[in-house]
């Protein structure tokens, strides 16, 4: 299956998540819907009551907004990354499966898609 895949990451085990996998979404959307939603799933996650409200009257004073990656220094909206220790990071990904052992214990797979190369073109 195709599709986002939104996962949390982690530099040390202080900051280590529970579950891996944060959110699965539908590969047709965009790449804008998709940073709105991580920005919203890190902040439902991360914030206090306050921060909620205070993102919820103003986007701007987020101190930890979705962006897209970059290929050479342009925007590219194949993947989104939002917060500090651990992160949100989105991606489309492939072959995106789930298996259940006999203890019941669900193991996720997929394979990363490779990031795309600049064309260079000569004038």
């Amino acid at each position: 299956m195709k599709a986002w895949l939104v996962t949390w990451e982690w530099i040390g085990d202080h900051a280590k998540s529970e579950e891996k996998v944060a959110s699965v979404l539908d590969a047709r959307l965009s790449g804008a819907r998709v940073r709105e939603f991580v920005e919203f799933l890190y902040v439902s996650q991360n914030s206090s009551t306050g921060e909620k409200i205070a993102w919820a009257r103003n986007k701007k004073l987020n101190p930890y907004p979705a962006r897209f990656g970059a290929l050479d220094g342009i925007e590219w909206q194949g993947q989104i990354e939002c917060g500090h220790n651990p992160w949100l990071f989105a991606r489309l990904v492939d072959d995106l499966a789930m298996e259940v052992d006999a203890q019941g214990h669900e193991k996720v797979t997929w394979k990363e898609r490779p990031r795309p190369r600049m064309a260079i073109t000569e004038s």
